[in-house]
């Protein structure tokens, strides 16, 4: 369950990272490499997590498997854009389903 957790809490580091660029409340342009190295290692623990959840057959593995086809599209939609917030959007909810899923059942 840590890993879930450690997972969790990366994606809603670079989550929030995410909308303070976007809100101008963050110049990201002199630490650009920060958010990408924050993705891979977000879509690397959430891989890791997926596989865990189904190995050890955790409450929240289905709630949770959806954030990577969300992670493979990502880097497909230009950052800025409406997609790209949406497809961000749609995994927070993910984590927010599997979190559920972790802390109700």
């Amino acid at each position: 369950m840590t890993l879930f957790y450690a997972a969790t809490a990366l994606f809603a580091a670079n989550y929030l990272l995410g909308v303070a660029v976007q809100m101008k409340f963050v110049d990201s342009r002199p630490f650009r490499w920060l958010h990408h190295a924050l993705f891979f290692l977000v879509f690397a623990s959430a891989a890791l997590a997926v596989a865990v959840g189904f190995w050890r057959g955790e409450p929240y593995r289905w709630a949770l498997a959806p954030v990577l086809v969300l992670y493979a599209l990502l880097p497909l939609v230009r950052a800025g854009t409406f997609g790209h917030a949406v497809l961000a959007s749609l995994a927070l909810l993910c984590y927010g389903a599997a979190l559920s899923r972790v802390l109700l059942f």
